[in-house]
């Protein structure tokens, strides 16, 4: 079948299926009834999108049309607007006016999002960084201290400032993020399968063009919501893992051993990165103490990768590639510019 999903008559199918009101054959029937049409597919693709951004307008609650509809109808009868025959009025409701009644109330939600979308700032411009078969895992500190661990074959895109009410970037791959809190600007990420938010937690991606989807949490919780189904979501917690299966839908488990394994760690990248930044990955994830003597020292930047590394030749790979010194002072290794004429200790 070759039907258009812009068709008229469709608006009360459409309305039901983006508000999550189908059952499950419904919802299948209705995918398999519009998916001949590459045309069909990527019209749903975008009103999916529009739908799961009113959404996150109002909260989880998605728009009922047919309650929307009755609640509507309620007040045409009250008013005296239409007529208050036995009959009459539930073939409208059931037929042909509620469909009209439909059209309507997705041509306003997707209005409303168009008048937003107007409204809103220019589109933000996206720095990427490609990892593609490098072996190191590349680490970036975002503007707002949240640390990515990106791992190979991968892509992340961030903005180098972020919105003010939200953090948003996108991956393509695998990264362990470690985000910093911000209740007021909730951190979200978008993948080819989902959208994941957060407040302020640890967590493992694993997305592979849109195959397979994977999250591990090590701390704290996110929100899952899958992008072809906005009304499936899920909130994960700390020790527990979520995949996305080939049916729509998303199945949680407790994390084994294995997800466990801090692969972020073994093979650590720094490129171009101030100092500062880099003493405070080092400092979070190893037993070191490193502190820059000062802000001009902990400004300059970097490329160095560490590799099952101890204390000691971190210092001396630092000290080396940045022309520094160190110093132990009230137990911190304090690295500081060598003054003219003086010695490396």
């Amino acid at each position: 079948m070759n039907s258009k999903i812009n068709d008229p008559q469709n608006s009360g199918l459409l309305a039901k299926y983006l508000s999550g009101e189908m059952d499950e054959i419904e919802m299948q029937d209705f995918e398999r009834q519009f998916s001949d049409s590459e045309g069909n597919k990527e019209i749903i693709e975008k009103m999916k999108h529009n739908w799961l951004a009113i959404s996150e307008y109002d909260g989880d609650k998605m728009p009922d049309a047919s309650k929307a509809w009755k609640k509507l109808h309620s007040r045409l009868l009250d008013e005296n607007l239409i007529p208050n025959q036995d009959g009459s009025n539930k073939s409208l409701v059931s037929s042909g006016f509620f469909k009209i009644a439909a059209a309507i109330i997705l041509f306003l939600t997707v209005g409303t999002v168009l008048y937003l979308s107007l409204n809103r700032k220019p589109a933000i411009e996206m720095v990427s960084l490609n990892t593609q078969s490098e072996t190191n895992t590349l680490i970036k500190t975002l503007a707002d201290g949240s640390v990515i661990y990106i791992a190979q074959n991968s892509l992340f895109s961030f903005p180098e400032k972020f919105e003010e009410d939200s953090r948003n970037v996108e991956l393509k791959g695998e990264a362990f993020f470690d985000i910093t809190p911000n209740p007021n600007q909730p951190f979200i990420i978008e993948t080819d399968e989902a959208i994941i938010q957060v407040l302020g937690t640890a967590f493992t991606v694993k997305t592979q063009n849109g195959s397979a989807f994977k999250l591990n949490v090590e701390r704290g919780k996110v929100k899952v919501t899958l992008k072809n189904r906005p009304s499936t979501t899920a909130f994960v917690e700390a020790g527990e893992s979520i995949t996305a299966t080939k049916n729509n839908s998303l199945v949680k488990s407790k994390q084994s051993t294995s997800d466990f394994s801090a692969w972020y760690k073994k093979s650590m990248h720094f490129k171009d990165e101030p100092l500062k930044n880099i003493i405070n990955v080092l400092n979070r994830n190893f037993n070191t103490t490193f502190v820059a003597a000062n802000t001009e020292t902990g400004n300059r930047k970097l490329t160095v990768t560490f590799q099952d590394e101890t204390a000691e030749t971190m210092t001396e790979l630092l000290c080396t590639t940045l022309n520094l010194k160190s110093q132990n002072s009230n137990g911190s290794v304090v690295l500081s510019e060598i003054k003219s004429g003086g010695k490396r200790n």
